[in-house]
């Protein structure tokens, strides 16, 4: 593995963890239960606002699945998590690192599959190459198009080795781009968008602390893992959605 420089990190909201597993403990307002199915595991969970100020997390609906046929236990959660018949797919990130390209991958294997009336996507790339606050970006794109959900994909910072390319994330709390950082802008979610909004991601950049501070570091085969990742998550789009 190598050290990603100027990376973009990105988490759900800004936390010590990108998964819910280190609010396990917590029973106030937190609710998580595991299903299996499509030989994954599917970890439901749910954060009102009393856990909200306990955990620092955003409220809302959370998924993690790992594991098994992850195309179908994702559509399944997608489905499950907001259903909806107009969907505008926005890739963030950028493609200029191997590891921040998953909303990029996604949206060109979403293309591959086929034209759908049901499914629009977008691009917005980041503020630093637009000069505009990507959430804003997506607003825009979502008052002139009116879908019914906005998917917004991309990849997440982690502090356990083990959940890289290993642990698809979903969350209809929203994502705000480059919080790992404290360079994110504004946060992709209803209040902002309008309608619903599902983000959903896998953590593909590694937190870890060394005698130097924390560094940020990447697998070595990260450019196979973003693929493989973007075209799972791009097929259960398309199973879910279409």
């Amino acid at each position: 593995m190598g050290k990603a420089k100027s990376m973009t990190i990105k988490l759900f909201e800004a936390g010590a963890s990108d998964l819910l597993t280190d609010a396990a403990e917590w029973r106030g307002g937190y609710i998580s239960r595991l299903e299996k199915r499509y030989g994954c595991e599917l970890r439901f969970s749910r954060i009102d606002g009393e856990a909200s100020r306990k955990l620092g997390r955003r409220e809302g609906e959370y998924c993690s699945v790992r594991g098994g046929d992850a195309t179908r236990a994702l559509a399944h959660a997608m489905r499950r998590m907001s259903g909806a018949r107009k969907i505008l797919v926005a890739g963030l990130g950028s493609d200029r690192f191997v590891a921040d390209a998953l909303g990029g991958k996604t949206i060109e294997a979403l293309r591959r599959l086929g034209q759908t009336c049901a499914i629009t996507t977008l691009r917005p790339e980041v503020k630093a190459a637009t000069g505009i606050d990507t959430a804003e970006l997506v607003a825009a794109v979502a008052a002139k198009t009116q879908p019914e959900l906005v998917i917004a994909a991309d990849a997440l910072a982690t502090t356990d080795w083990r959940n890289v390319g290993a642990c698809y994330q979903l969350t209809t709390a929203g994502i705000r781009p480059g919080s790992g950082t404290g360079a994110g802008g504004r946060c992709v979610d209803g209040e902002l968008i309008g309608t619903s909004v599902l983000a959903v991601g896998v953590p593909l950049i590694c937190s870890v602390q060394t005698n130097d501070g924390f560094r940020q570091v990447i697998p070595y085969d990260a450019e196979t893992a973003v693929a493989r990742c973007a075209e799972t998550i791009a097929a259960a789009i398309f199973a879910a959605y279409s």
